[in-house]
C-alpha cells in the first residue's frame, strides 16, 4: 500500500511546480488572467492539503472544516479561470456554494462526526465542480484543447465519484480514514491529473494567440474584413468547391473613385472613415458564404459562389447606390465618393481565380473610364482550356 504522508508530499509537489509553471506562463503572458485563477486554484489545493495532512497535529475544525472548505473553494476557482478564459468577469458566487454548505454540515454532529459522510461529501462536491468546468470549457470557439481539457476534467471527476463505493466498502466502524487502500491511487491520480491540466491550459493558451496570430495576418486593420492574402485563399477554395459541382462563380472588384481627392482635400481621416463604410456596406450585403477583401488601398473584390454574371451586378449595382447614401450621410460639404464595379464571371472549371480576377479588372478600367460610379460586366465567355476540355472527355 502506498504511504499516504508519501503521497501527500507528492501531492504538494506536484501542486507547487504546477502553481509555479503557471506563473511563469503569466509573466511572459500578462493578458491571460485565467492563468492566476487556475494557479490560484492549484495554490489552494496545496494549501487545504497540508491542513488535512496535519490532521490530528492541528484542531480538528482547522484540518477538517477550513482545510477541506479552502479544497472546494479552489477547485469551483476552475470554472472562474474557464469563465475568464471565456471573456467574462470573475464571480465567486458558484465556488462559495460549496465551501458555505460544506461549513454549515460540519456544524451538524451527525456529519461533523462521521469520517465517511465527510469524504462522500466532499468527494461529490469536487466531482461536480469539475463537470460544472468542463461544460465551461466546451461552450465556446474551436480551439481544439479545449475538448483535451474538458475530457481530462472529466475523466478525473468520475475517478472521484469512483471513490464514494470504495470508501464505503473499506470503512470501519469509527469511519474512513485517509489510511485506507483508496487514498494512495487516488493521491497519485491526483497529483497527476494537476500536472496534465497545468500542461493543457498553458497549450490552451499558447493555440489561442497562434490563432489571434493568424487571424491578424488574414485581417485588414483597417476595415475588418480579410486582407489580401485572406480573400486569395478563401476564394480559392470557393472556386475548386464549385469547380466540382459545375456551377457558376463570379468575382468583382471594386474600385474608389477619386479617392485620392478626397485624401487630399479632407484628410487621411476622412479617407479612412470612407474606406470602412464601403467595408460596412459590403458586410451588411453580402451573404454568409461570400468572400470579401481589402486588395490593398482602396481596391475591394468580392468572390460570390453559385452567383451568375447578371445577378452579381445587380449587387454591384445596389451595393454602389448603398455606398453613396452613406457617404451622402456623413454631410461633409462637398464630399463626394462613389464607387465602380467589374464584374466577372465562369461557369468551368478551367477558369482560375487569376484569370477571372484579370477579366473583373478589365471591366472594372471600363467602368471607371465611363466616368466612374457605375459597374461593367466583362463580355468575354470562358470556354475550357484544350488540355482541361481533353482530359474532361477522357474522365
Amino acid at each position: 500500500m502506498i504511504d499516504p504522508s508519501t503521497m501527500f508530499l507528492a501531492l504538494i509537489a506536484s501542486t507547487v511546480a504546477s502553481v509555479l509553471l503557471l506563473l511563469w506562463c503569466y509573466w511572459l503572458n500578462r493578458s491571460e488572467q485565467s492563468l492566476l485563477w487556475v494557479a490560484a486554484c492549484f495554490a489552494l489545493g496545496s494549501a487545504s492539503t497540508v491542513l488535512i495532512a496535519l490532521r490530528g497535529s492541528i484542531p480538528g475544525w482547522l484540518s477538517i472544516d477550513v482545510g477541506v472548505a479552502l479544497l472546494l473553494f479552489g477547485t469551483g476557482l476552475t470554472w472562474v479561470a474557464v469563465r475568464v478564459f471565456n471573456g467574462h468577469r470573475a464571480t465567486f458566487a458558484v465556488p462559495a456554494i460549496g465551501p458555505i454548505l460544506w461549513l454549515v454540515a460540519c456544524q451538524v454532529p451527525a456529519f461533523g462526526g462521521d469520517a465517511t459522510m465527510r469524504i462522500v461529501a466532499g468527494s461529490a462536491i469536487t466531482a461536480l465542480y469539475w463537470l460544472v468546468a468542463a461544460r465551461e470549457m466546451v461552450s465556446r470557439d474551436d480551439l481544439a484543447t479545449r475538448m483535451a481539457i474538458a475530457v481530462v476534467m472529466c475523466v478525473h471527476s468520475g475517478l472521484i465519484l469512483l471513490r464514494i463505493p470504495v470508501i464505503f466498502f473499506e470503512a470501519t466502524p469509527d469511519g474512513a480514514t485517509f489510511d485506507g487502500r483508496w487514498f494512495g491511487p487516488a493521491a497519485l491520480e491526483s497529483a497527476v491529473f494537476i500536472q496534465i491540466i497545468a500542461f493543457l491550459m498553458v497549450s490552451l493558451v499558447k493555440e489561442r494567440v497562434e490563432a489571434e496570430l493568424r487571424s491578424a495576418a488574414l485581417t485588414d486593420a483597417l476595415t475588418g474584413l480579410g486582407n489580401r492574402r485572406a480573400f486569395f485563399e478563401a476564394s480559392a477554395k470557393t472556386f475548386a468547391q464549385n469547380a466540382r459541382k459545375n456551377r457558376p462563380t463570379t468575382v468583382i472588384v471594386f474600385d474608389l473613385d477619386r479617392f485620392k481627392e478626397v485624401n487630399d482635400r479632407f484628410g487621411h481621416p476622412i479617407g479612412d472613415a470612407v474606406i470602412r463604410l464601403f467595408a460596412e456596406a459590403a458586410a451588411n450585403r453580402l451573404r454568409a458564404g461570400d468572400v470579401i477583401g481589402r486588395l490593398g488601398g482602396e481596391e475591394f473584390a468580392v468572390t460570390l459562389p453559385e452567383t451568375t454574371g447578371p445577378q452579381a451586378t445587380l449587387v454591384a449595382e445596389q451595393l454602389i447606390g448603398v455606398f453613396a447614401a452613406s457617404v451622402a450621410a456623413l454631410a461633409i460639404p462637398d464630399l463626394i465618393c462613389s464607387a465602380s464595379a467589374g464584374v466577372a464571371e465562369t461557369t468551368t472549371s478551367a477558369e482560375t481565380l487569376e484569370d477571372v480576377l484579370g477579366f473583373a479588372d478589365k471591366a472594372l478600367y471600363e467602368a471607371k473610364a465611363l466616368g466612374g460610379g457605375r459597374v461593367a460586366a466583362s463580355p468575354v465567355k470562358f470556354l475550357p482550356r484544350p488540355e482541361v476540355q481533353a482530359a474532361a472527355q477522357a474522365a
